[in-house]
C-alpha cells in the first residue's frame, strides 16, 4: 500500500498531440530570454537558481549538445510548464508536453508572433498628435 506522500495518480501514455519538437522549445526560450531589459539576465538566473553560463549558451545557440532537462527548468521559469519526454524512446529526440490544448495552443500562438516578428501588441488609445509616416 502507497504511503499518503508517495501517492500519485498512474503514469499513463502521452498524448502527442499536446507536444513539441526540442527545436520548437528553445526558439521560444531564446525569445522569451531576448524580451529580458539589458542586464537582466544574470538576476533572473540567480532568482530562479539556473545556471547563467549554461542559459547564455542557451540564448546565444552555442551549447555544445542539447539540453533537454535544463531547457525544461528554464521553461518552467518563463512559467510555461511542460515535461520532457522522448519519443521513440530509446532515442536522444526530446519533445515537451503541455499540460493541456490551452497551454499548447497558447504557446503556439507566442512563438507564431516571436516568429513573424511583428507581436500584437494592445491598442493604447493614445493617439500621437501626427499623421501616419509618409511612404518612401
Amino acid at each position: 500500500m502507497l504511503s499518503p506522500l508517495h501517492a500519485s495518480a498512474p503514469l499513463g501514455f502521452p498524448d502527442l498531440k499536446l507536444s513539441v519538437p526540442y527545436a520548437d522549445a528553445i526558439r521560444y526560450a531564446q525569445f522569451r530570454l531576448l524580451m529580458l531589459p539589458k542586464g537582466e539576465l544574470k538576476s533572473f538566473c540567480e532568482q530562479h537558481e539556473l545556471p547563467y553560463t549554461s542559459i547564455v549558451g542557451l540564448k546565444n545557440n552555442s551549447l555544445k549538445r542539447e539540453e533537454p532537462r535544463l531547457l525544461q527548468r528554464l521553461l518552467r521559469s518563463l512559467a510555461v510548464d511542460t515535461e520532457v519526454i522522448r519519443i521513440p524512446p530509446n532515442t536522444q529526440n526530446a519533445r515537451f508536453l503541455f499540460p493541456s490544448v490551452e497551454a499548447l495552443t497558447t504557446f503556439q500562438q507566442q512563438l507564431k508572433c516571436f516568429d513573424s516578428g511583428h507581436p500584437p501588441l494592445p491598442e493604447s488609445g493614445v493617439t500621437t498628435g501626427g499623421a501616419e509616416s509618409p511612404t518612401p
